[in-house]
């Protein structure tokens, strides 16, 4: 029993370590390197440093995209494999990854929650496919393709005439009365155009038309909700469950919506709400009211959140909005560097809203990562 408990001791000690003792990131991208350094383990654990040091695969199957962007397979690998063996008990592929991981009432760490969430599910096989093609390494499509089947299993429902939709996990969505509770900001345009080119046999495409017939009422007070419902007749509706709000999830809406290229103009166009609402207050509200569009009164705004919305506020042509955020941004990238506490979400925004419009990355009309290492 004593060399148990040194074990777990040592396990424990592990798991809190702090993310400097990664290994040195050396990409191009300089904010790269310093997410490792803060929220990224040596073995390839993301870390949300603000909520109880825990795990998700959100953040895993970011970090993997983001491992992408910059070059560093090395740490693409440690992430994936950290991803297979503590979400998916060392079987992506043939299971979908738990979407939470951390300290458990027993005082151990792992799994917390092992319903997944369809939005990382997506996110890693993106990544795993793109992998693929830049690196050369066919072997990370087969893993991606494996994980395609299993979303179109288990997180993909017929909402009735609504047509098929993308679930949020596979567990806890579909409500009575043939209702389903929907996420829109799991539904990146440029993803689906990709994944409906690489799969056509896939449910990607339609899932992708039934989205966009819905947005119109999803978006019809020109700001995104964090969740709405819809029913087996297509009728869209404001969430049930709780009261109807945008704000976490929906700020990724219009960070997809502004890199998503060309096609993505009509959805930037029905979200200029929001963009007004950041001139208005000088930055984003961090929750707005879904239905009214009016901003949930706050002295409170996310800097990630103005790192989200640059390729969205490019998307529009707002050069002025665009500069007071795009410095928001700089100024808190360089209170972190001097050592002041940065939050995971904030940063995660920021790498892929300030990542975008520096050029680490961008996506062409097929929804194809174009990394600055390619061009």
């Amino acid at each position: 029993m004593h060399l148990k408990a040194i074990m777990f001791r040592g396990i424990l000690l592990c798991a809190l370590l702090s993310t400097s003792a990664s290994v040195s990131a050396s990409s191009d991208w300089p904010e790269w390197n310093d997410f490792v350094e803060r929220f990224v383990q040596a073995d390839g654990r993301v870390i949300d440093i603000t909520f109880e040091r825990k795990s998700t695969s959100e953040g895993q199957s970011y970090g993997m995209f983001f491992a992408l962007v910059a070059n560093d397979r090395a740490r693409f690998d440690s992430i994936l494999k950290w991803t297979s063996d503590n979400l998916a008990a060392g079987q992506l592929g043939k299971k979908l990854p738990a979407w939470h991981w951390g300290l458990r009432d027993d005082g151990s760490w792992g799994v917390k929650d092992e319903n997944a969430a369809s939005d990382a599910d997506l996110w890693i096989a993106y990544s795993l496919l793109e992998a693929a093609r830049l690196w050369k390494a066919p072997d990370y499509a087969d893993t991606a393709h494996k994980l395609l089947v299993l979303i179109r299993r288990h997180e993909i429902a017929q909402a009735g005439s609504a047509g098929p939709v993308l679930l949020p996990g596979p567990v806890g969505f579909q409500l009575d009365k043939g209702r389903f509770w929907l996420n829109p900001s799991y539904y990146p345009e440029f993803m689906f155009r990709y994944l409906a080119a690489v799969d056509p046999k896939g449910p990607w495409q339609a899932v992708w038309d039934s989205y966009r017939r819905m947005t119109p009422k999803v978006f019809s007070a020109g700001v995104a909700p964090d969740l709405f419902v819809v029913d087996s007749t297509g009728r869209v509706m404001p969430d049930t469950q709780r009261e109807p709000s945008g704000s976490y999830d929906a700020i990724r809406v219009y960070l997809w919506a502004g890199m998503s290229g060309r096609s993505s103009r009509e959805t930037v166009k029905m979200l200029s709400t929001y963009a007004v609402l950041i001139r208005q207050l000088g930055v984003p509200p961090e929750k707005v009211n879904p239905v009214t569009a009016v901003a949930v009164k706050s002295d409170y705004s996310p800097v990630g959140y103005s790192g989200a919305v640059l390729p969205f506020l490019s998307a529009l042509g707002d050069k002025p909005t665009l500069e007071k955020q795009h410095e928001r941004v700089r100024a808190a990238l360089l209170r972190a560097k001097q050592g002041e506490p940065a939050n995971y979400y904030d940063q995660v925004l920021i790498l892929f809203g300030k990542g975008w419009l520096d050029g680490q990355y961008r996506f062409d009309d097929q929804g194809r990562l174009l990394p600055k290492w390619m061009r």
